[in-house]
């Protein structure tokens, strides 16, 4: 039979205590890094004009809030979407100033800059799927100037 003090069992479970935060903390750190990824390939993909990447980074259920109009569900703007790529800026950058991730769910807060000239802002939320990736579930975005 093996025995332990009480001592050793106390700092076993210190020790088990202090890594369990860590262990989240890692997941969220890489949960925050594949929303960042999201962004790159969203960037990429609009660039390139690859509506097919584009929509992938979408949840089936997503939603559009574009600035000046009503809102648009995934079924409806999927089927035009390879038309509106097929003339793509010459550049896009997207600045997340914020990544919130909590539990299934992501926000993520920032800045873009369309073509050099264009300025706006956003505001996103991620739902995590089934598979444990990632996708665009709500996007609300508008310009800085008119």
């Amino acid at each position: 039979m093996i025995t332990f003090s009480k001592a050793t069992l106390a700092a076993f479970t210190v020790g088990a205590a202090l890594t369990l935060p860590a262990q989240s903390f890692a997941d969220s750190a890489s949960d925050e890094q594949a929303i960042l990824d999201i962004w790159s390939t969203y960037t990429e993909a609009r660039v390139a004009g690859d509506a097919e990447t584009w929509l992938g980074l979408w949840d089936n259920e997503g939603i559009r809030l574009p600035p000046g109009a009503p809102a648009v569900d995934f079924a409806t703007f999927a089927p035009g979407t390879p038309e509106r790529f097929a003339n793509p800026p010459a550049s896009m950058e997207i600045k997340s100033e914020e990544v919130i991730v909590t539990g299934d769910w992501a926000f993520s807060r920032g800045n873009f800059t369309v073509n050099n000239a264009l300025e706006g802002k956003f505001l996103t939320i991620f739902r995590r799927q089934d598979d444990g990736s990632w996708r665009i579930y709500r996007d609300a975005f508008n310009f800085n100037s008119e």
